[in-house]
């Protein structure tokens, strides 16, 4: 068995990592291209932190979704219920005894739950340009997707280095 590292800072996964049920494939996770999240608490006029931790919605992005993830999305924005994604930050897969990547290991991750209240798809083409073998300019076009998800916050595990790991709590 050998490690094969992807080279990506941020991976995602649409379930909790750290559950032991579960085998993080590289088949099934994908690549961060923007993510962004703010959690805030009152302060006294001292200066001291109060009250229950306040968030904005987790926003992230992934492009070019595989047939069938898009309906996952979907399904998940129709539900009442809790959704729970994993952002991993270099992640290293290695090859186990069927042949499927699986994680092995990464410096850090985020297990976020909440509810999904927004997916938005943006669709663009853009022009490649290269060069034949007769040196004449050609072009191509590439059609890309970008989703964007909009994740309402209910809680944020940190899973850091040794098993250590930190729940917050988000409340509204």
């Amino acid at each position: 068995m050998w490690n094969i590292s992807n080279y990506k800072k941020a991976t995602l996964f649409f379930y909790d990592i750290t559950d032991s049920t579960v085998m993080a494939k590289k088949e099934r996770c994908f690549t961060l291209q923007h993510f962004g999240y703010e959690c805030s608490r009152q302060r006294n006029t001292m200066g001291e932190p109060y009250g229950p931790t306040l968030a904005l919605p987790l926003h992230f992005t992934i492009k070019s979704l595989p047939d069938g993830y898009l309906k996952e999305l979907y399904q998940r924005l129709t539900e009442n219920g809790t959704s729970v994604f994993s952002v991993v930050f270099n992640a290293t897969f290695r090859i186990d005894e069927n042949g499927d990547n699986v994680l092995s290991d990464y410096d850090s991750a985020l297990i976020v739950s909440g509810a999904v209240v927004g997916v938005s798809e943006n669709y663009d083409a853009i022009e490649i340009k290269g060069q034949s073998s007769l040196k004449q300019k050609r072009a191509t076009t590439v059609d890309l997707m970008m989703t964007t998800v909009e994740l309402l916050l209910q809680s944020i595990v940190y899973v850091g280095n040794n098993g250590y790991q930190k729940k917050l709590y988000i409340n509204y």
